[in-house]
C-alpha cells in the first residue's frame, strides 16, 4: 500500500518546480511584450536616428560652443567657483557626439561612427587647448579644489556618467532632449577636459594624466550606455545575432573593467579619510 504513493512524493517538488518556472516564462513573455508595444513600439525610430544624425555635424556653431564652454569651465576651475563651472555645462554641446557614438553603435552604422569621432575628437582636443592657452596666460595657476577633485575618478564618478548617459539617452529617444539634459552630460564631461588643459598648460602630469583618465572614463560610459538604451529600445540594426551578442558581452565586459579599478580607488579614498 506504500509503494505506489513513493512516485507522488517524489513528483511533489518537481511539480511546484515547474509551476513555478512556468510562473516565471509568463511572466518574462508578458512584460517583453508591453516592452515592445507600449514602450519601444512608440518610438519613431527613423526620426530620432535622423535628428541624430545631423546633430553630429562638425559645425563652426559647435566649434564656437566648445570653446566658449571650455573657457568658462577652465576659469571656473581656476576661481574655485562651482557656479561658473555649471554655467559652462549649459553651454557644452558634447551631448551630441557621443550621442551619435552611442547610437551608431547600436545600428551598425559605422560611417555615422567615424563622422561622429570625427566631431567629438575635435571638439575634445580644441577644448583641451583652448583651455590650456587661457591657463598659460592666466596670472592664477593653483591647483584649487575644483581642478583636485577631477583628478581622482572612482566609482561615484562612473555612477555619475552611467546615471547622466540614461537620462540623455532616454530624453533623446522620447524625442525630450533640452539644456538640462545637455547638462547632465557635461557634468561628467567639461570639467575633466578643463582640468586636462591645465594640467597640459602647467606640465603637472598628475593633474593630467588623472583628469583625461577620468574623461575617457565617463566618455566610454556614456556611449556604452546610450547604445545599451538604443538596442533595449528596439532601434533597427544592421549587426547579425552573433554580432549583437559580443556587442552586448562587450558592453557588459567594459562596464566590469571600469568598475573594479574605480570601485578600489573609492575604497582607498574612503579609508583615507577615515
Amino acid at each position: 500500500m506504500q509503494t505506489p504513493s513513493q512516485p507522488a512524493t517524489q513528483n511533489g517538488p518537481r511539480d511546484s518546480t515547474n509551476r513555478r518556472r512556468v510562473g516565471i516564462d509568463y511572466v518574462f513573455t508578458a512584460f517583453t511584450r508591453w516592452w515592445t508595444i507600449e514602450v519601444a513600439g512608440t518610438v519613431d525610430q527613423a526620426a530620432v536616428i535622423e535628428k541624430r544624425r545631423a546633430e553630429c555635424e562638425l559645425t563652426a556653431r559647435y566649434l564656437l560652443m566648445i570653446c566658449m564652454s571650455a573657457g568658462i569651465a577652465i576659469l571656473g576651475m581656476l576661481l574655485s567657483s562651482p557656479a561658473v563651472v555649471i554655467g559652462a555645462m549649459l553651454l557644452s554641446p558634447l551631448m551630441d557626439p557621443i550621442m551619435g557614438v552611442g547610437f551608431a553603435l547600436a545600428v551598425g552604422d559605422f560611417a555615422w561612427l567615424r563622422k561622429s569621432l570625427r566631431s567629438l575628437f575635435i571638439g575634445v582636443g580644441l577644448a583641451i587647448l583652448f583651455c590650456a592657452l587661457i591657463v598659460v596666460f592666466s596670472p592664477i595657476k593653483t591647483v584649487t579644489p575644483e581642478i583636485a577633485s577631477r583628478t581622482q575618478p572612482n566609482l561615484f564618478d562612473l555612477l555619475v556618467a552611467i546615471f547622466s548617459a540614461i537620462a540623455g539617452a532616454y530624453a533623446v529617444i522620447r524625442g525630450r532632449e533640452g539644456t538640462i539634459v545637455g547638462v547632465a552630460i557635461a557634468t561628467a564631461l567639461m570639467p575633466p577636459l578643463a582640468a586636462v588643459g591645465y594640467g597640459l598648460a602647467t606640465l603637472n602630469s598628475t593633474v593630467f594624466s588623472g583628469a583625461l583618465l577620468l574623461f575617457v572614463t565617463n566618455l566610454t560610459a556614456i556611449a556604452l550606455t546610450a547604445t545599451a538604451m538604443a538596442r533595449g529600445y528596439g532601434f533597427s540594426t544592421s549587426l547579425t545575432p552573433k554580432q549583437s551578442r559580443w556587442q552586448a558581452l562587450f558592453i557588459f565586459g567594459a562596464f566590469v573593467a571600469l568598475a573594479v579599478p574605480l570601485g578600489l580607488s573609492l575604497y582607498r579614498i574612503g579609508w583615507e579619510a577615515n
